[in-house]
């Protein structure tokens, strides 16, 4: 039997009631630290939303009966020559005013600029395509797959403007305390002005680093990148996808070590597989030195670098003074003589903004990087040696679902 519509009206009435109660004793107020980084809070659910149908769209063109696929060496030269374009596009916005204005004399070649994005636009997609092609070969080549020739998940990358991370630590000690994913293309001032007020309310070291790519889904991926870095990244942030199905991935957070365990095995097995896919793509020889992902920026970004001057060195010996310091209470002297060497190296030619203890907690969660002092580098390049491939590398390490558990494994041998 239905009830008596004054009946329901009661029951309403007294429902909203003690739901406005309910909310209003919550009393929710935002820490000024929320309130400072919401301005330039990255929505990464909103971008993987409005990116993934995009690849996939594209997929089901190419496969359909109508379409005509390029061959592969025309996909691979196609794929050069967007890197290439990327290439000649920095150097001609290099030459255009920092905001992007240009004067008179300027216009032709902020034309030009324009007539390359266009270009890169059209392409980008197929070029996308092309490369997961080649990273998936490799993989399937080192037995990563979980059927004969099925990689899953799937290779999926874009090629944009990856998003920047602020990244905190304790002023009194170097511990990445918190890392927030912020919106790409930060001004400089805004960047600042972002570390300066969480200075300021939190006494927290923070700093606003540009990373060279983020596992979302697809990946995102500077398209600034040549095509070695590219193919190098790409792989780094497979390998964050593949190892979240597994024991390393999950245990991600667990622990600081667990932390630079998964970035410094997505590093080593990055480099290496896009090595692969580079000399199968140009079949050239591939240079020995490779730039780890995710740093930022990989390396101090040179500009004209003095001879002889050893920028990784520099940036340890600042990493080992700056523990001594902060050890024995000294955190004013510590942010003084990081200071100090920043200017050393922006003397020698390196760009770097800014060096603090968020600089290091942040760099400490790749033990490839001169910035870290972590054994792990050394400890995963000893699995590496011992392992009859790269793919049993990569299933030996996806296993560890602790650094207790990969500390005993090394110790036992194997």
């Amino acid at each position: 039997m239905p009830m008596p519509r004054r009946i329901r009206a009661a029951f309403l009435s007294v429902f909203l009631g003690l739901l406005l109660l309910m909310c209003a004793s919550g009393d929710y107020r935002p820490t000024s630290l929320e309130l400072a980084v919401a301005p330039h809070r990255h929505n990464i659910m909103t971008w993987e939303v409005s990116h993934l149908p995009d690849k996939w769209t594209h997929l089901a063109n190419y496969v359909l009966p109508w379409s005509r696929p390029q061959a592969i060496e025309q996909r691979r030269i196609q794929a050069r020559e967007y890197f290439d374009l990327g290439r000649e596009l920095q150097r001609l916005e290099s030459q255009l005013a920092p905001d992007g204005a240009a004067n008179t004399g300027a216009r032709p070649i902020a034309a030009q600029a324009q007539h390359i994005r266009d270009q890169r636009r059209e392409m980008r997609a197929q070029v996308e395509q092309t490369v997961e092609s080649e990273i998936s070969a490799i993989l399937v080549d080192e037995g990563v797959q979980i059927w004969p020739g099925l990689v899953f998940p799937p290779v999926d990358v874009h090629f944009s403007s990856p998003p920047g991370v602020l990244v905190l630590s304790p002023r009194d000690r170097i511990f990445r305390q918190q890392t927030v994913v912020l919106k790409p293309s930060m001004t400089r001032d805004e960047k600042e002005a972002l570390e300066q007020q969480v200075f300021d309310s939190e006494d927290l070291s923070a700093l606003v680093v540009e990373i060279g790519g983020i596992a979302t889904y697809p990946s995102n991926i500077p398209d600034s990148f040549d095509l070695p870095r590219a193919l190098e990244v790409v792989a780094h942030e497979w390998l964050h996808h593949w190892f979240f199905f597994r024991p390393l991935g999950r245990g991600f957070w667990d622990s600081p070590e667990m932390t630079t365990l998964n970035e410094t095995a997505a590093t080593l097995g990055g480099a290496e597989l896009g090595a692969m896919a580079y000399a199968a793509m140009a079949e050239a020889t591939v240079p020995d030195e490779t730039v780890p992902a995710d740093t930022p920026a990989g390396k101090p970004e040179p500009n004209r670098p003095t001879a002889g001057f050893d920028a990784a060195e520099a940036i340890r010996e600042t990493r080992l003074r700056t523990e001594q310091l902060l050890a024995r209470g000294e955190v004013m002297e510590a942010e003084a003589y990081m200071e100090e060497r920043r200017q050393l190296l922006v003397g020698h030619g390196y760009r770097i903004r800014k060096i603090n203890q968020a600089f290091f907690a942040f760099r400490e969660s790749y033990a490839t990087d001169p910035g870290s002092i972590s054994p792990i580098d050394d400890q995963l390049r000893g699995l590496r040696q011992s392992s009859d491939s790269l793919g049993d590398f990569l299933r030996t390490v996806a296993g560890f679902g602790s650094y207790e558990e990969f500390l005993e494994y090394l110790e036992s041998g194997g």
